[in-house]
Order: structure tokens, then C-alpha cells, then sequence
């Protein structure tokens, strides 16, 4: 499965996304992403997404997704 991750607006990467799945640093679950729109584990709408661009919910960019990294399960050895 492939790893994408979230930054800020200024490139400081502060989550990541797995799947559907959002995570912080330390590898703590913090939201769920469900169509264009990432729920908080309470069910709250957190953010919202517009490709790859992070929004809040008044439409401003906050943050970026990062291109997908693989965790080499299935790639060829070197």
C-alpha cells in the first residue's frame, strides 16, 4: 500500500494518508478520508480536498498531499 504525505503550506510535513486513512506523526489515527471531504474520528468534517490541495472548510488552502510512496511489498529487489 502507498504512503502519501500531508504537509502545511510552508512543506513541513505534519500527517499521513494510507488508504483512506489519515494518521499524525507518531502514527496515531486522526481522521478518515470519504469522498473529497476528511472526517475527524468523531464524524466531524476536518478538511476538505481539491486534488491534492488540503482545505479548510471555508475553501483556503492549508496544506498539500504528497505524491504516493511505495512501501516496497511486490517491487523487484536491486
Amino acid at each position: 500500500m502507498s504512503t502519501r504525505g500531508i504537509s502545511n503550506r510552508d512543506g513541513e510535513v505534519f500527517g499521513y494518508l494510507e488508504g483512506n486513512r489519515i494518521y499524525d506523526l507518531q502514527g496515531q489515527q486522526t481522521g478518515v478520508v470519504q469522498g473529497q471531504v476528511v472526517y475527524d474520528l468523531d464524524g466531524g468534517r476536518q478538511w476538505l480536498l481539491d486534488g491534492d490541495a488540503l482545505l479548510d472548510l471555508k475553501g483556503n488552502v492549508v496544506g498539500y498531499i504528497g505524491a504516493p510512496v511505495s512501501d516496497g511489498e511486490g517491487e523487484e529487489p536491486l
